[in-house]
């Protein structure tokens, strides 16, 4: 389509002049490493500011000019922002880099930017080792596939476990960006629920951060049919104890269904019983609120949760198990034709409100419990770490089941920012996770230039392989080296100090000083840390041994009139 002048502005005489096409190209060295390097190196910095206890912020414009910036001190955050990069040959090394740091967020929620400065000087001093001193590509890159074996091996040995409100929380203000509040109740929440109980963070309209704790486990979308069902009016809940469950997800329409049931249960002396169906009739609410009215037996009516259908399946799975009650299937084509007492769950406390509906002291048998909970868990370790929000809702379920929630509500005096710090908890959270899991190490990039002493000595079979352990040394300098410059100190005295300082002691960027990392409470995780080396080395090699580019042709642009 050809350009046209805007209304009132006089042709330039330029109208009918249509953008020349991208042409298809093929790219090769030393063109290639050329382009790589500095894709790569336009990602990287301007990420490396927001490395350490002190970062500087980065500003990206939105794509509506009149729309204020976004601000950033997340790596992982910034690098997704950015699309595009010219020339194009650059841009295949960004889109590296950027994907490179992605997969850090998704896996382990932090140690991005640590992964993205280390994978910088690797490929940088890489492809000068090939481009000045003749190193063959391949053999550099089982070097450095070699070293990081050493390098992992070594960090393992020395982690230690993170147990404790205060080191939970310390660890806690570095995934907060620097915010002391949330990272203190941060480490409340894992203190009291654990690393695998379930944390729900969500977005209020008040200034400020609040948490609640609930007994027990608790679905959304769910709730009772009806207000009749409301014992406690105060706070429109409905709370049962020691109630029987009847689990389904059936459409109950005829009060017929229910009839034989609810004799059943008066003969079996239950007192309180929770139906959980699909959907319930008015006349079967009517017959449900007679018999508390008549006090012949306690009922309520909950919506099994409105989610998809496998999900669903897997909720009364879960409450099955820890009820110790069988399911109703609709799509077996079950009824209650059949029901017997023993069908029903039975937990400690029930309750609901409109829109959930929680159990709490689950009766089940504890080793079919186990047993759920191990499947679950090795569910959640196969999931694909694309799958963000399937990882995320398989957490929440293997929460459910262990028992004990924590609600965090995030609040702020904008939109913007309440969903920058509802952001950020999330990756908290996910981060803290993580290091409960694999233990800590000292934090401040001082664990990774230990793990130095891994390389020294290390057997090589031939120069290249020598060369490949002293680039990948240099890149475990790299992060404290980050720190402190940019803490405003330099970056060599620093490593001169730290060197020279006993085991265990590091810079602490925030008062200048060499401390011991551990009784100052800098610590990292071991398995951030392990995957930012993993994703470090294996991303630069991937970059290292490429030595074609090609481009495809791009469509002509068009302006629409």
């Amino acid at each position: 389509m050809r350009y046209k002048s805007l209304p009132g502005v006089p042709p330039t005489g330029k109208e009918n002049i249509l953008p020349k096409p991208r042409k298809p190209a093929v790219v090769f060295q030393p063109k290639t490493y050329k382009y790589l390097k500095r894709g790569t190196d336009q990602i990287v910095e301007a990420i490396r500011p927001t490395l350490g206890p002190l970062p500087r912020i980065v500003a990206i414009e939105k794509f509506r000019g009149k729309e204020k910036p976004e601000f950033f001190d997340d790596g992982a955050t910034i690098a997704r922002r950015i699309v595009q990069i010219k020339p194009r040959g650059c841009d295949v090394g960004a889109m590296l880099i950027r994907h490179a740091l992605w997969e850090m967020h998704l896996e382990v929620g932090d140690g991005s930017t640590t992964m993205g400065v280390m994978y910088q000087v690797i490929l940088s001093e890489a492809i000068r080792s090939v481009t000045e001193f003749g190193c063959n590509a391949m053999l550099l890159r089982l070097g450095l596939e070699k070293g990081l074996k050493a390098v992992l091996d070594t960090l393992h040995q020395e982690a230690i476990p993170l147990m404790g409100k205060g080191n939970i929380a310390n660890i806690a203000r570095g995934m907060c960006q620097g915010d002391i509040e949330m990272a203190d109740i941060m480490g409340e929440i894992f203190d009291i629920v654990g690393p695998e109980g379930m944390i729900v963070v969500e977005g209020w309209n008040k200034w400020g951060l609040e948490r609640e704790y609930i007994e027990g486990t608790y679905w959304n979308l769910s709730g009772w049919f009806s207000r009749l069902f409301v014992t406690d009016h105060a706070y429109k809940r409905t709370i049962f104890e020691d109630a029987a469950l009847l689990i389904s997800d059936l459409a109950i329409k005829d009060p017929g269904q229910l009839v034989p049931v609810l004799e059943k249960c008066v003969k079996a002396g239950v007192k309180r019983l929770v139906i959980i169906a699909k959907e319930v009739s008015d006349s079967v609410v009517g017959l449900l609120y007679n018999n508390i009215q008549a006090k012949t037996i306690e009922t309520m009516a909950v919506r099994t949760p409105r989610i998809l259908e496998m999900d669903r399946v897997a909720v009364m799975e879960d409450i099955a198990v820890l009820t110790g009650g069988r399911i109703f299937y609709a799509a077996a084509n079950h009824n209650l034709e059949d029901f017997q007492v023993e069908d029903l769950g039975h937990a400690r406390r029930a309750w609901a409100t409109e829109s959930q509906f929680g159990i709490y002291g689950g009766k089940g048998d504890l080793r079919i419990i186990r047993q759920h909970i191990a499947t679950v868990q090795g569910i959640l370790k196969n999931v694909d770490k694309k799958e963000e929000f399937e990882k995320r809702e398989m957490q929440k379920r293997l929460g459910r089941l262990l028992g004990g929630t924590a609600i965090l509500r995030v609040g702020a005096l904008t939109d913007t920012e309440r969903e920058v710090r509802k952001e950020v908890a999330e990756r908290a959270v996910t981060g803290l996770r993580t290091a409960i899991r694999g233990g800590v190490v000292p934090g401040g990039g001082v664990a990774l230039l230990n793990a130095q002493s891994a390389l020294t000595g290390l057997p090589s079979q031939h120069e290249d392989e020598t060369r490949a352990y002293k680039i990948l040394a240099r890149a475990l300098e790299e992060p404290l080296r980050t720190i402190a410059k940019n803490a405003g100190y330099s970056p060599d005295v620093i490593i001169d100090k730290v060197k020279s300082s006993p085991k265990g002691c590091g810079f602490d960027a925030q008062n200048g000083k060499i401390v011991d990392m551990k009784q100052s409470g800098i610590l990292d995780s071991t398995i951030v840390l392990e995957k930012a080396l993993e994703v470090a080395v294996s991303g630069a090699a991937i970059a290292l041994t490429t030595d074609v580019i090609i481009h495809h042709k791009k469509p002509m642009e068009t302006v629409e009139p």
